[in-house]
């Protein structure tokens, strides 16, 4: 974690600074702000102390669900229609890549396994299509993509890789159309739909939205 939030601070299109000395020269002149870290740091600012205080911090933002409760023995957490709708979860193999504590981010996967997804678009390839192959240059990783977790997924539209999906049920659609190359009817849909509603989570007691 501290190793990630070292990249954002010196990426030149997120926060554009040129090095930790210039980012440590900055907070250093917010004076109040230098007390209360020397309180927690009396180490001193550095790149160091900066990462740990950002990854102490992420380590908080824990959004426990209704899912979560049924999963501790809370058989009384869900309704019947979001219980149906997380047996299609999983009978439709959605399972197979949206696994781990929060249903996906463990696996890169190709997109358009059943059928191409970029003709289906039609709006042609992007550099963003490349997928991990951007990374890798690795041919085999052609338009994989690493799989998004679900959890507050009704709250982190839109969807797909390439942002031009507004409505989680043609994300659905197209997931099982695409992917797993089955025609999902609406009242199924409406069931997962149902399901990944329970994945929004509570912070600090109330619930995101």
């Amino acid at each position: 974690m501290k190793e990630q939030a070292a990249g954002p601070p010196l990426n030149p299109v997120e926060m554009g600074h040129t090095s930790f000395d210039d980012i440590c020269a900055s907070i250093s002149e917010d004076k109040e702000f230098m007390k209360a870290f020397l309180q927690v740091f009396p180490e001193g600012i550095s790149e160091s102390t900066i990462t740990e205080a950002i990854a102490e911090f992420e380590k908080t933002l824990l959004t426990p669900s209704r899912f979560d409760k049924y999963l501790m023995g809370d058989t009384q957490a869900l309704t019947k229609e979001e219980l149906e709708g997380y047996e299609l979860f999983k009978e439709n193999r959605c399972a197979t890549c949206h696994v781990g504590v929060n249903f996906g981010g463990q696996s890169f996967e190709y997109m358009g396994i059943k059928n191409n997804y970029f003709d289906y678009r039609g709006t042609g390839l992007t550099d963003g299509d490349l997928g991990r192959y951007a990374v890798t240059a690795d041919d085999s990783d052609l338009h994989k993509f690493k799989t998004p977790g679900l959890r507050n997924v009704m709250l982190t539209y839109p969807y797909m890789h390439d942002g031009t999906i507004e409505h989680i049920e043609d994300a659905i659609r197209i997931m099982h159309e695409f992917q797993i190359g089955k025609n999902i009817s609406d009242a199924e849909t409406a069931k997962i739909v149902a399901f990944l509603h329970t994945l929004t989570g509570e912070y600090n007691g109330q619930i995101l939205h």
